[in-house]
């Protein structure tokens, strides 16, 4: 199952980047919550998670977007990360990106053809 599931993110991750092409601006004060089929949280594949984003404000004395990825049968804390410097932008389609601008995306949140969400953090970056 995992050898199907980690090329299948890796795909679908690669296609997102290269599709996204449209101009936004970062999202800054915003908290958001998503169930994730699968995940893909630095080379370990997850399934049924909840993702918790929250982009600080300008006016907040932190800068970046904290990540928190939770079990969501058991609600325990599987990723708990602060990305300074990064920020969180929100497309049209509905997905979702975290990184450093446009040269270093560190976590990529999508919908499959299937209607369920995908997600790849990385973060050392998603190349």
């Amino acid at each position: 199952m995992k050898k199907f599931i980690t090329p299948f993110l890796l795909l679908f991750s690669i296609i997102a980047s290269f599709a996204q092409r449209e101009s936004v601006k970062p999202t800054l004060g915003v908290e958001l919550d998503r169930e994730v089929a699968f995940a893909l949280i630095e080379d370990k594949i997850h399934t049924d998670v909840i993702v918790e984003l929250k982009a600080a404000d300008i006016t907040d004395f932190v800068s970046g977007v904290k990540i928190i990825v939770k079990d969501a049968k058991t609600g325990k804390k599987i990723y708990k990360k602060r990305f300074s410097n990064s920020y969180l932008y929100a497309f049209s389609d509905g997905s979702i990106q975290v990184g450093k601008g446009n040269a270093l995306q560190q976590l990529l949140l999508f919908k499959s053809e299937e209607n369920q969400w995908l997600m790849q953090i990385r973060e050392k970056g998603i190349y």
